[in-house]
């Protein structure tokens, strides 16, 4: 049966390309060699697209805006993978965060220790308290506001400028989504935890080292960084799941 979904997923697939209509796009991810294609298909069998760009850092995409970094640029991207805007940018990653509506993007850049924020088409620097600790990740729970989660001494903190808390038994890697979810792991797999508290494990056996990208609306990539697995976390509520993406053919 999973043999004859998959050649059926297959199938449809070979024929959406010959008409030009793809299936359904589930975000984009980037690979091991640092290439951004687009996912298409559905859980647990999906499609790798045509290469968007490549030399990629970092990526991540929100349904409406993806953000992505190069070694020397900043890049905001469409829902087709066409480029909107580029900036000259330091060496090395990227941390991203979306608001609610997808439209707004944030990007934390470590290598500079900046703040770059993608509004109403046109990147923008914005200042922030540098002082707050090693920045695990940012996002933006309005389109007024960004938000961060720090590393101290004393554990891991989500702060902005109105407010901060401590974030209990969370570790790193983590990412912050637009809804309010907050994604971790622990020694059972993956840990998302709602705004009212409540908590939804998925079991998984995760790579020793590992990084979160925003893919979609419900849809986050974790990359092995020792190696070239990646792999698609569902989030959207009652249907969380976790399924490799399969490796791209060159």
């Amino acid at each position: 049966m999973h043999r004859l979904l998959v050649t059926s997923v297959c199938l449809v697939a070979s024929a959406a390309a010959q008409s030009g209509i793809h299936p359904p796009q589930l975000g984009f991810a980037g690979d091991a060699g640092g290439t951004l294609r687009p996912v298409y298909g559905v859980a647990g069998n999906f499609i790798l697209g045509q290469p968007v760009k490549e030399k990629v850092i970092s990526e991540a995409f929100s349904g409406s805006l993806g953000l992505l970094k190069t070694d020397s640029t900043l890049v905001a991207f469409g829902k087709r993978g066409q480029v909107l805007a580029t900036m000259e940018a330091a060496q090395g990653p990227a941390l991203f965060g979306f608001s609610p509506d997808g439209l707004t993007g944030l990007a934390y850049l470590p290598s500079s220790n900046k703040l770059v924020e993608w509004k109403a088409g046109q990147f923008v620097t914005i200042p922030f308290y540098s002082e707050l600790g090693k920045v695990l990740a940012v996002f933006l729970p309005s389109a007024f506001e960004a938000s961060m989660i720090v590393q101290r001494q004393d554990g891991i903190w989500e702060v902005s400028l109105a407010s901060q808390r401590a974030l209990v038994e969370v570790t790193a890697p983590l990412l912050g989504l637009p809804s309010g979810l907050l994604l971790f792991s622990d020694a059972r797999g993956i840990v998302l935890r709602n705004p009212d508290g409540s908590e939804v494990h998925i079991p998984a056996q995760l790579p020793a080292r590992f990084s979160l990208q925003q893919m979609d609306t419900d849809w986050v990539q974790l990359s092995d960084l020792a190696g070239s697995r990646r792999y698609a976390i569902r989030v959207l509520p009652g249907r969380e799941g976790i399924y490799e993406l399969p490796e791209a053919h060159r």
